[in-house]
């Protein structure tokens, strides 16, 4: 009764204040569920009508999986090769102007990265997710609770207005937000179509009810999103757990984050030309209540999410372009750098401990000037970071950092130890042999003896320092 009460006040209120409150609702609506996903968005680009239109840019069919360290520099080459020339400069660069040298006819894709890892995790994206996810549910409640608002869309056409908008502020990251209604009708296609745009820092709403058939009459990936939820047989939806209301508990449905789907990034097209920001459709449907409480489609709630502002992290281990750098792991670390939206080589390439670069900086992304990728030649890649001596945990450069050995000098040193020892034996040889002369008599033999064969034992010492201890 409560609700409906609140039901009853709101379509009393003005616009304004239906903006505020339906605002308020997003920003207080309950979150179910935690887990991020996406669905994988099949392709159907017509090749041979993009590739008579020269120099039309055309999809690719490759899809990317993350692989092994050994596999990752195969994997970026693949990426590349399949990319068309003014795309991957776009993608490297950022300019702008690599677009304005190709004409289109419809939004390019990068579809070798469709469904190819968890890009869920993101972070930049769950406030995006939590907008959409509280928007998509505020639409259950209100349709599954009073099935009478199905046959009013006209009348509350305002309310919906004010929840467009709503989604659209709901994070400055959204482009833009669409909420699509699907009827009894014996159409198939959307009967209510609203949409919010920000443009040059203003929010364009636009009512498009009358030509949505034309947007969505082709299957292709401009009309996916809302095709793949008005023609899906089975329907994967949570119900609605609040002590409070057992009756909702019983027959409300609610959204599941794991079941919005996911685009992959794309170029937009529009006048014939690219758009120079890379976006992300996420889309969701949300579903009345049919007589025998079954879940029934009632439409679709789209947000296209502006990635160009959002970092690329090629050196982490899950996202689109996850493992696509071209460090060589056992001698370098890959660190991103922050700051440079949807490009490419934002990175860093760190030799490890016991590394070092002979220029001793950081490889920004291997990139060297007149624009050649030091990637391209893998060995080359592989002797930029070289080790130190043995024994150095640390170094900057091919310096060593124990006492080396002089050869020569140790060489010498031990023959000339060697001489002497050669001549004190001569020396006690010839005393004993002339023991009877006189001055040797007089001077002692034992005393002479006992010292040659001291001096002999001072030179042992030295003599086996020589040798390396085993």
């Amino acid at each position: 009764m409560e609700s409906k009460r609140i039901l009853h006040f709101v379509g009393k209120s003005s616009h304004g204040m239906a903006f505020f409150l339906i605002h308020l609702l997003l920003q207080m609506g309950f979150v179910f569920g935690s887990n991020y996903g996406y669905v994988e968005w099949s392709d159907n680009d017509k090749e041979a009508e993009i590739r008579s239109k020269n120099p039309i840019i055309y999809s690719t069919q490759n899809t990317y999986y993350p692989g092994p360290a050994t596999e990752r520099t195969v994997v970026a080459h693949k990426i590349e090769e399949d990319l068309p020339r003014v795309v991957t400069a776009f993608l490297h660069t950022g300019d702008s102007s690599a677009l304005e040298q190709v004409n289109c006819s419809r939004r390019y894709e990068l579809s070798s990265l469709r469904g190819g890892t968890n890009v869920a995790s993101y972070y930049f994206l769950h406030s995006v997710l939590d907008t959409m996810a509280h928007a998509t549910n505020f639409l259950n409640m209100i349709l599954q609770a009073n099935r009478s608002r199905e046959h009013s869309l006209r009348r509350d056409i305002h309310w919906y207005h004010a929840l467009v908008r709503s989604i659209l502020e709901g994070d400055p990251k959204i482009h833009r937000a669409v909420v699509a209604f699907h009827t009894d009708a014996p159409t198939p296609d959307p009967h209510v179509f609203l949409q919010a745009t920000r443009t040059e820092g203003e929010v364009v709403l636009q009512d498009l009810s009358n030509s949505a058939h034309h947007h969505l009459k082709s299957r292709s990936p401009d009309s996916e999103w809302f095709n793949e939820f008005r023609d899906r047989k089975k329907t994967y939806m949570q119900r609605r757990a609040s002590s409070r209301d057992p009756v909702a508990t019983q027959n409300g449905y609610i959204l599941d984050k794991s079941q919005i789907k996911w685009s992959a990034p794309y170029l937009e097209c529009e006048h014939g030309n690219f758009v120079p920001h890379w976006l992300l459709t996420l889309s969701a449907g949300f579903y009345g209540l049919k007589i025998n409480s079954a879940p029934e489609f009632r439409g679709v709630v789209r947000v296209d999410v502006n990635l160009q502002d959002v970092d690329i992290d090629q050196c982490s281990s899950s996202g689109w372009f996850a493992g696509t750098h071209r460090c060589n792991l056992t001698s370098m670390d890959c660190k991103p750098i922050a700051g440079h939206g949807f490009v490419l080589d934002k990175y860093k390439c760190q030799c490890r401990r016991g590394f070092y670069h002979p220029s001793r900086v950081a490889l920004n992304g291997f990139t060297k000037s007149g624009g050649h990728t030091l990637g391209e030649d893998p060995s080359e890649v592989s002797s930029k970071c070289l080790p130190c001596r043995e024994g150095c945990p640390y170094c900057r450069d091919d310096t060593p950092c124990l006492a080396q050995e002089d050869g020569a000098l140790r060489l010498s040193v031990a023959s000339f130890q060697g001489l002497c020892m050669l001549l004190d034996l001569v020396a006690m040889m010839l005393v004993y042999h002339f023991r009877r002369n006189k001055r040797i008599r007089a001077s002692g033999l034992v005393l002479l003896e006992a010292i040659l064969f001291g001096a002999l034992l001072l030179y042992f010492p030295v003599s086996l320092q020589y040798f390396n201890p085993s």
